[in-house]
């Protein structure tokens, strides 16, 4: 529940988009799919747009995706802004670091920022994507992770999903080797229970205390 700084961490430290993604992290996690959340919000720092994962559901609200391997919460969060505008000026936020697909997707949405507050050693994008004309035309300027446990916080719920899922996983072994840290994050989260408090209801806002308290 400490940052670097060893300063005490509370909800109040997040940002009111980056709160937003956790929540939709929380509800991802609750209907079975990957614990991330994203929103895209305007210059004056205004929500437009937001999503989660829903890889594992059936259902989403139109034209967000489901039951597929592309459902990612970014995705679901571009998806929504209509193809008549062009977004320099706006920001996707999300609680793990965008993959390939979403800082694709990104970069074609012409969204102009990205920030993420966790790291995904696995599948993380943020180095970025292979330069084309349209990228060099609309750059995507990254920034994150979080250097606190916040940032733990967004990549242990992610870990915890793997282990929960397929503890020998490749996602699982490339953490445990490159960042142990995330792992061990996840599996305190585990130990803490996580997965009883998401079946049992708790709203993000009651957990998140708990949460940060192990990572």
């Amino acid at each position: 529940m400490r940052s670097l700084l060893g300063m005490t961490l509370t909800e109040a430290d997040l940002s009111p988009p980056e709160r937003a993604c956790f929540e939709l992290a929380w509800e991802a996690l609750r209907e079975g799919s990957l614990p991330v959340g994203a929103v895209v919000v305007d210059g004056a720092g205004r929500t437009v747009a937001a999503g989660r994962n829903r890889i594992h559901e059936n259902h989403a609200p139109a034209p967000q995706l489901a039951n597929n391997l592309l459902a990612h919460a970014e995705v679901n969060a571009l998806v929504q802004l209509s193809p008549a505008l062009r977004y320099p000026d706006h920001q996707l936020i999300s609680t793990l670091e965008p993959c390939i697909l979403c800082v694709g997707a990104t970069s074609m949405a012409t969204v102009g920022r990205l920030t993420f507050v966790g790291s995904d050693p696995y599948g993380g994008a943020a180095g970025g994507i292979l330069p084309t004309p349209h990228t060099d035309h609309v750059p995507v300027e990254f920034s994150g992770p979080r250097a606190d446990s916040f940032g733990l916080l967004a990549a242990g719920l992610h870990m915890a999903f793997f282990l929960r899922r397929k503890p020998s996983s490749h996602v699982m072994s490339v953490h445990r080797q490159l960042r142990p840290d995330l792992a061990e994050a996840g599996e305190a989260l585990v130990g803490a229970g996580l997965f009883d408090l998401a079946a049992g209801g708790v709203t993000w806002s009651a957990a998140v205390g708990r949460l940060l308290s192990v990572v």
